[in-house]
């Protein structure tokens, strides 16, 4: 690997890449395209947008979108259909959680997606996480949340979707936001690993991502280093979980970091993150690619890893997006938020929450 910028995740201003964007990302094609909803305002422009983004490179760089419904849903305003929430899609039961993601799967392949950085397995603490990530965990109790996990995974791969396992290791005790600060989680390391840690250790071998979060982890490092910069933190996954698939750091341009871009980036690929998230444009991103190249070049491990995923986004069956092929993917979608409004029959055994 040896362009700077084959380890990045990068995103745009606005939505159409500029003639500056073009040039940089031409010239040093990145290993994907993260949209956000500042680049999303309609589905035609939506898919015409993400068609020229894959021609900037080649191999083609990849197209990932965070697509949780609820709080961060960036393909529903484009249906017109607002996704619900993780929250609650859980509370109706895990064929909602499948039905939901397979929907919004289908929307983002049909858009040329190629990953959505979901599900999110952060439990859902009672005044802290629940109020910081506001509606967007699935549960509290940690099998409720593999089990959701599970179909939520398998919504997307139906759809031709890769999913991302966050916030590792857990970042439901959060009392602050990362994008704003970096949360402390002081809690035991085996405390950490029969709660927070356990949907990501039953699920990693399922999934082709997991995403490293900024909260710090005392209990579990020993410091306050954030532990997508905290190589402990990424022995955990890849060691003690036996994670072999591609490792993403959250955005590196988040505020629970600290230092430039390039000293972040540097810090995350050397704690163990093989994929650098930097969705702030700019020439930025190009010096911190660079630094990352130099200080802590990819091995023949990393490589295989991408390419791995590379191909397997490849692979799956993608349809070129038509009006027709929205419209009814949009009365699709409306029908299933509307059955979520409906009473739920009762059923014999029905327990309250996921199963069922």
């Amino acid at each position: 690997m040896s362009a700077p910028l084959e380890r990045f995740v990068v995103g745009i201003e606005g939505p159409v890449v500029t003639e500056a964007e073009r040039r940089l990302y031409s010239a040093s094609p990145p290993l994907g395209f993260l949209l956000l909803s500042r680049n999303l305002l309609d589905a035609a422009q939506a898919a015409a947008l993400l068609t020229e983004l894959r021609s900037l490179g080649d191999p083609a760089p990849l197209l990932l979108v965070d697509q949780e419904g609820g709080p961060v849903d960036r393909v529903g305003p484009l249906l017109g259909v607002p996704f619900p929430s993780p929250s609650r899609c859980a509370e109706r039961g895990s064929d909602a959680v499948h039905d939901c993601a397979f929907l919004m799967g289908r929307a983002a392949r049909l858009l040329g997606f190629d990953a959505d950085l979901a599900p999110v397995l952060d439990l859902a603490q009672p005044g802290t996480g629940a109020v910081v990530l506001s509606g967007r965990c699935f549960a509290f109790h940690a099998e409720d949340v593999v089990v959701a996990g599970m179909v939520f995974l398998h919504g997307l791969a139906r759809a031709g979707l890769s999913g991302c396992l966050k916030h590792f290791p857990g970042l439901g005790r959060g009392a602050v936001d990362s994008h704003d600060a970096r949360p402390v989680i002081d809690v035991h390391d085996v405390d950490l690993m029969v709660t927070d840690v356990l949907p990501f250790a039953r699920l990693c071998r399922a999934s082709d991502l997991v995403m490293v979060g900024h909260a710090a982890y005392p209990g579990l490092t020993g410091d306050q280093t954030p532990a997508s910069l905290s190589p402990r933190v990424h022995a955990l996954l890849r060691g003690d979980l036996g994670f072999d698939g591609v490792v993403l750091s959250d955005d590196l341009g988040m505020g629970a970091l600290h230092g430039s871009l390039a000293e972040r980036a540097v810090a995350a690929a050397r704690a163990g993150c093989d994929v650098l998230v930097a969705s702030r444009p700019g020439e930025e991103v190009l010096e911190a690619a660079e630094g990352v190249c130099r200080d802590v070049p990819a091995g023949p491990a990393v490589a295989a890893r991408l390419a791995r995923w590379r191909r397997r986004c490849r692979e799956a069956p993608r349809a070129g997006w038509t009006e027709e092929a929205w419209a009814a993917l949009a009365g699709e979608a409306a029908a299933f938020v509307e059955s979520l409004e409906r009473p739920r029959p009762a059923r014999s055994g029905d327990a309250e929450g996921l199963p069922g």
